[in-house]
């Protein structure tokens, strides 16, 4: 396996949909974007990632060293969110679909020990080789907003993720691992979304792709059916997550596979359009430079979509192509945070402040007459940009301030109506981001 060197970051880049709260970014220790420079450059060492769960809280991943946040030494024990289930020492936690065959229910569990992981074992190897242990602070100066990435493996021996703990150290988003293929349905996936809110975090589900199994479009329905999806308050477009197939020894294919780069690109092309019918968003990729270069041909037919790039080892990390910036960017898969009980195992990420992140407000229903009060969030304003936003197409009686509180009161109409109302936030770079949305008003 091999990491594409080279490529850097647009400043003015544009993302097509996303958006978060206001407030401050505790700095934990992960790398400033362009800022840090890495103890190590890109190279293919580095400890296999394990493939089981941790047989113990406290056990982590032999060989790796930790991403810990500063002045802390591990996260706090929890106990299993109710309705899930729990795993034995060493055991994945089992999530084959609910009512699938005998054959399906067989799949999830010979692969059970991958699905459990929030990556494919190549991929978290990668970025749990040099540079990824020794990840520098912030400087003073600068501002980030950090993001971790979670799976059934962080919830070893059934414990659950305390999500107050993690929002009190500074962590504002979280990608939550949902589905896998056709197969799988992470157990704990459901709960965590909606604890992550709760806490105050921004979330995407994301469905970690088997292209060789069932349609683009068909592994879209399956994410968003299983993971409950549905847009609104802290809630981020659907994720795909589409990277080395961590079932190349198994299923006899490759890293693409088994795919042709037309054949990858149509399977891909499927799932976009299906998330976005779905959703009314389009889907966050999550990939590296090097699988997408090989697997699609150096594509560029899918830059509208948000870019969660994995990369260690670099200042900047190299751009699939298509994109010229990334959105978020993984910089390590060997963090320590409390409240998530895989200490020196948990993915970390940053947001691209450079960007404007507007986060979709989703379908809104009032009545004529209500008095309104509706923050619209940028994932930038997190990370203390200046954004200014606008609006268009909304109900009479409502205005949007520049800082994006919607307020007033809603004129009744005379019958029950529908405004299709476009937000744009704007920040003083010039990058822009839009969310049109539905507002339903009864007489």
């Amino acid at each position: 396996m091999r990491i594409k060197s080279g490529g850097g970051i647009a400043a003015t880049a544009a993302i097509v949909v996303l958006v978060v709260a206001g407030g401050s970014a505790a700095a934990i220790n992960v790398i400033s974007t362009g800022s840090s420079t890495p103890s190590a450059s890109p190279a293919l060492a580095g400890p296999p990632a394990t493939a089981s769960l941790p047989a113990s809280p406290s056990a982590g991943t032999a060989g790796q060293s930790a991403s810990a946040i500063p002045g802390t030494s591990g996260a706090p024990s929890g106990t299993a969110p109710s309705g899930t289930q729990s795993a034995g020492a060493g055991a994945a936690v089992a999530g084959a679909v609910p009512g699938a065959s005998p054959a399906i229910t067989a799949l999830a569990a010979a692969r059970a020990a991958d699905e459990a992981l929030p990556h494919s074992p190549q991929l978290l190897s990668m970025l749990a080789g040099p540079g990824s242990g020794t990840v520098a602070s912030p400087a003073a100066t600068t501002v980030t907003v950090p993001g971790i990435d979670v799976a059934s493996f962080q919830h070893p021996n059934g414990a659950a993720i305390n999500w107050t703990e993690v929002a009190k150290i500074g962590v504002k988003f979280a990608a939550v691992k949902a589905t896998e293929g056709d197969y799988y349905v992470n157990p704990y996936a459901v709960s965590d979304i909606a604890a992550a809110r709760a806490a105050g975090l921004y979330v995407t589900a994301y469905q970690f792709a088997i292209p060789n199994i069932t349609s683009g479009a068909a592994q879209a329905q399956f994410a968003v059916k299983y993971a409950k999806y549905a847009d609104g308050t802290r809630m981020m477009p659907l994720m795909l997550d589409i990277e080395y197939d961590p079932y190349v020894s198994t299923d006899g294919t490759n890293e693409c596979y088994g795919l042709s780069p037309a054949s990858m690109r149509s399977w891909i092309s499927s799932f976009v359009s299906e998330a976005h019918s779905l959703t009314h968003q389009y889907p966050i990729i999550y990939t590296t430079a090097n699988w997408w270069d090989t697997c699609t041909d150096n594509s560029t037919a899918f830059g509208a979509d948000p870019m969660w790039v994995a990369a260690y080892g670099v200042t900047s990390p190299p751009m699939p192509a298509g994109w010229k910036s990334w959105t978020f960017w993984q910089y390590a898969s060997t963090g320590t945070v409390p409240g998530v009980d895989t200490p020196g195992n948990t993915d970390l990420s940053h947001f691209n402040t450079k960007l404007v992140g507007l986060i979709d407000p989703g379908t809104q229903s009032s009545k004529g007459g209500a008095k309104i009060g509706m923050q619209v969030n940028s994932l930038a304003a997190v990370g203390k940009a200046t954004v200014t936003f606008t609006a268009t197409g909304l109900p009479p009686g409502l205005s949007i301030t520049a800082a994006g509180d919607i307020t007033g009161t809603i004129t009744a109409p005379a019958t029950a109506t529908s405004y299709q109302v476009t937000v744009t936030a704007k920040n003083s770079a010039g990058a822009t981001g839009s969310a049109t949305f539905t507002w339903k008003v009864a007489a």
